[in-house]
């Protein structure tokens, strides 16, 4: 499982599973990631091909347990 934070709509961090993506559209004039079997995330990306290529080289998050 890959995950990589993603600047939402609002501004929000989210950490999406890449491996969860199952498509990316234009909702208006905003780019989505639709996930498998939950709503689509709307984004700050300005386009489609700006949203792959961050997927594609954006760094995996490293998840460590708290204490």
């Amino acid at each position: 499982m890959r995950f990589i934070i993603i600047k939402g709509y609002d501004n929000e961090d989210i950490a999406v599973n890449a491996s969860n993506i199952t498509s990316i559209k234009m909702m208006g004039n905003h780019v989505a990631f639709c996930m498998s079997g939950d709503i689509p995330i709307t984004t700050q990306f300005t386009n489609i091909e700006a949203a792959v290529d961050y997927i594609q080289r954006a760094s995996s998050i490293t998840l460590t347990q708290g204490v």
